[in-house]
């Protein structure tokens, strides 16, 4: 070996041995993960056309996502390139779906009466359904969802000269209108996991199932009730006011409301969708939202956001969003996160075999998943305190995998019981080669401490 080649594995030496020697002298210290605050941890993408007011947004069967803005029909590729669709019978445009022939549906305020579309993913207008009970609101969206039984279902705001009701849609363009005391100006509506579908009104929550009976909810507050959507719990989620507070509600099929208000942090909530990390992402005035189904809530503010519209995942893990201070439409995903390795502590046992689970975190969330390769190391003449492999501990490696969202995990090492004959030994863990993210803490390493067994 030349002298040089000796000279860098001393000082590759010193310096594990002094960050081992640092380690000890903290007894169970360990890197923390980065104090940035939340919004420096998001990107935000602006993308704009001839967009005017953009009022729903939906992931399409194309790999693109699709959305409406008054006069015409959008589509936007995760790229950013947008087109968009005119034709003599396409005018205020409000609610979208994709449907399950696999076309684009969307719902129109006409200028007498409402109607429903139908356009081809190649931006061909196949037919345009008009019908008087398709109630004509020139102010107040109309929503539309696909419900269980193969058919579109659509909510009828109404206005002072017919009252509000449910529609429904085949795909071949019969349509069935639903009307009840308990479907009053509804806004939003959206498929449950118990195959209804729930809409939201100013005062409540509602159910109708694809027969026509109607269940009305009872809230915390008297709304307005804006947007819903099925969570990935098993519940509805919704956005609005409760009693004059911001808020966002959480029901189950049995009818059980919580309310979250996120700390006071949650301000003008309108759309809401559930993204690719599981949680639930809440437009808000000049500000995105990002509440986790335990109620842990984090607001993302930036003066670019403007004033977000209709929000959905797209197929990209990332965020879309109409803004509609900007005309545009944007994108707001996490920047990439950094794996931090943490520690572990375990006390020995008298015989046998314990486990030591070392805890590796993220920096932030991500909307796709992070993995990590790790293995143990010993490093040769670093520390006399180290745990020896076979002696100590069973040598081990494998991969660590974050899901989205997900920001702590373990490993475990198996740790082998008997006198250390020292308080202490040091075990170290290599962290290497992440995936959707980089490496902090200290060189990746990761530090694990076998407390002996007798005093």
């Amino acid at each position: 070996m030349s002298r040089s080649r000796e000279a860098s594995g001393r000082r590759r030496k010193c310096r594990l041995a002094l960050i081992l020697s640092t380690m000890l002298l903290a007894a169970v210290v360990v890197p923390s993960a980065a104090s940035a605050s939340p919004s420096s941890n998001v990107v935000i993408s602006s993308f704009s056309g001839s967009i005017g007011l953009p009022n729903a947004i939906v992931p399409g069967p194309d790999g693109a996502l699709w959305f409406t803005n008054l006069a015409n029909v959008g589509r936007i590729t995760t790229n950013g390139a947008i087109t968009e669709y005119t034709d003599p019978g396409i005018n205020s445009t409000s609610g979208i779906a994709v449907g399950p022939d696999g076309a684009i549906w969307f719902y129109m305020n006409g200028a007498v009466n409402g109607s429903i579309g139908r356009m081809t993913t190649a931006g061909v207008v196949t037919n345009i359904y008009s019908d008087p009970r398709i109630v004509h609101n020139a102010i107040v969206a109309g929503s539309i969802a696909v419900g269980s039984d193969g058919a579109l279902w659509f909510t009828n705001y109404g206005n002072p000269f017919q009252p509000g009701s449910i529609g429904r849609i085949t795909t071949d363009g019969a349509i069935s209108v639903y009307t009840d005391p308990a479907i009053n100006h509804p806004l939003s509506i959206a498929a449950g996991p118990d195959g209804a579908l729930w809409f939201t009104t100013p005062g409540w929550v509602g159910r109708i199932t694809t027969s026509g009976s109607v269940t009305q909810y009872e809230t915390l507050g008297a709304g307005p009730w804006v947007d819903i959507v099925a969570g990935p719990d098993g519940a509805m989620w919704f956005t609005g006011d409760n009693d004059g507070f911001p808020s966002i509600g959480r029901i189950t099929m049995d009818g059980t409301v919580t309310d979250y208000d996120g700390g006071g942090l949650v301000t003008s909530p309108t759309g809401i969708a559930v993204g690719p990390d599981g949680a639930l992402w809440i437009v808000e005035q000049l500000a995105i939202g990002r509440m986790t189904t335990n109620g842990s809530f984090t607001n993302y503010e930036d003066l670019h956001l403007g004033n977000p519209g209709p929000i959905a995942s797209g197929p990209d893990a990332a965020l879309w969003f109409g803004n509609t201070s900007n005309n545009s439409i944007d994108r707001i995903a996490f920047a990439q996160p950094t794996v931090v390795p943490f520690g572990g502590v375990v006390s020995e046992g008298t015989a046998g075999t314990s486990e030591l689970d070392l805890t590796v975190t993220l920096s932030h969330p991500f909307l796709q998943p992070v993995t990590a390769q790790w293995n143990s190391i010993f490093i040769a003449g670093a520390s006399n305190v180290q745990a020896l492999p076979d002696t100590d501990y069973i040598p081990a490696s494998g991969t660590v995998t974050f899901p989205p969202g997900a920001t702590t995990e373990t490993v475990p090492i198996t740790v082998v019981n008997h006198d250390l004959g020292m308080p202490y030994k040091l075990l170290v863990v290599s962290f290497h080669n992440p995936t959707n993210a980089g490496m902090g803490g200290y060189w990746g390493l990761g530090f694990g401490f076998l407390v002996n067994n007798s005093p």
